[in-house]
């Protein structure tokens, strides 16, 4: 199950996750959810930079759904995790945690080989996500080791560890700070996949969306973003389908972050420019006017070998 902050290290042993295991392939046998459905597609895995793989899904049903992922192998040489840091000038936990910039901005400021919106942020308005400014995140952000926003009961948040361990934690308690250890951290709304299985939600709507997980040995983590409020190209996808997609990927537990207009995957082309993989659903009917997010998380990694 994701940690939680007041029994970090609790794992299960491992009988319990073998009978787990199977007890999640019978349940999702009968509830007649088959990642072998041919309408749920996915490419095989390519590596664009070391350590980092991208692939692609496409449903039709229940809807349309184009989806994107990447996988970051966190034993590969020269990978490295950074979020957005603390604002720099009148910094406020209150007030003032980060100013707003776009995930293509991100990338580039911080020359990331890859990144992707975070947490959910206010303010809120047709004006701040159209511009910079100051902006206060939900939930735990954490960069460099430094807290840019405290923990909020209920808010997951994935976590990188000095040491490039991942993990994802259930917050228990408001105000519990993380270990020490933690170099990175990000937060979301909910939890999606708990241990393999895929969590039942009771809201069903369908938005774009950005999450992240991190695979049973803790190998691997996967983002995956899904392109929404297109229709004729893709609609978006339920909390439910999201964690769908993520253990189709490969994760074993993962979360919601921000979506909606935010959501949003970038690398780096060869000229050094962030490159946009999916279609933000935009501001304006426009895809390329990319929103001003809280806070962004990214990856940084060696180039392929020539």
């Amino acid at each position: 199950m994701p940690l939680n902050f007041n029994t970090f290290f609790r794992f299960r042993p491992p009988m319990k996750l073998l009978l787990r295991t199977t007890f999640i392939f019978l349940i999702l046998s009968i509830s007649g959810f088959v990642f072998a459905d041919e309408s749920w597609q996915k490419t095989d895995w390519t590596p664009i930079f070391q350590g980092i793989d991208t692939a692609t899904g496409q449903a039709d049903v229940p809807r349309l759904m184009r989806v994107y992922a990447m996988r970051i192998d966190l034993k590969a040489d020269g990978i490295g995790f950074f979020s957005t840091p603390r604002a720099e000038d009148g910094f406020d936990f209150k007030v003032k945690e980060t100013v707003r910039e776009t995930v293509p901005q991100f990338l580039e400021k911080h020359a990331l080989q890859a990144a992707f919106n975070a947490n959910f942020y206010s303010p809120f308005s047709a004006q701040t996500i159209r511009t910079s400014g100051p902006s206060v995140l939900r939930g735990l952000a954490v960069s460099q080791g430094q807290i840019v926003s405290k923990n909020e009961k209920g808010w997951p948040v994935f976590l990188v560890f000095k040491d490039n361990r991942a993990e994802i934690a259930d917050i228990q308690e408001e105000g519990t700070e993380p270990p020490d250890e933690v170099e990175t951290a990000v937060a979301g709304n909910r939890i999606l996949v708990d241990q393999g299985v895929v969590v039942q939600q009771t809201n069903q709507d369908v938005h774009p969306r950005t999450a992240v997980g991190v695979s049973q040995d803790s190998h691997y983590v996967y983002f995956v973003v899904i392109d929404g409020r297109q229709p004729g190209y893709s609609d978006g996808a339920s909390y439910r389908e999201t964690g769908q997609w993520l253990v189709l990927f490969g994760a074993w537990n993962g979360i919601n972050l921000d979506g909606g207009g935010s959501t949003t995957m970038a690398i780096r082309s060869a000229e050094g420019k962030a490159k946009v993989l999916n279609t933000p659903s935009g501001q304006d009917g426009n895809p390329t006017n990319y929103r001003h997010n809280g806070n962004s998380i990214g990856i940084r990694a060696k180039l392929l070998a020539p």
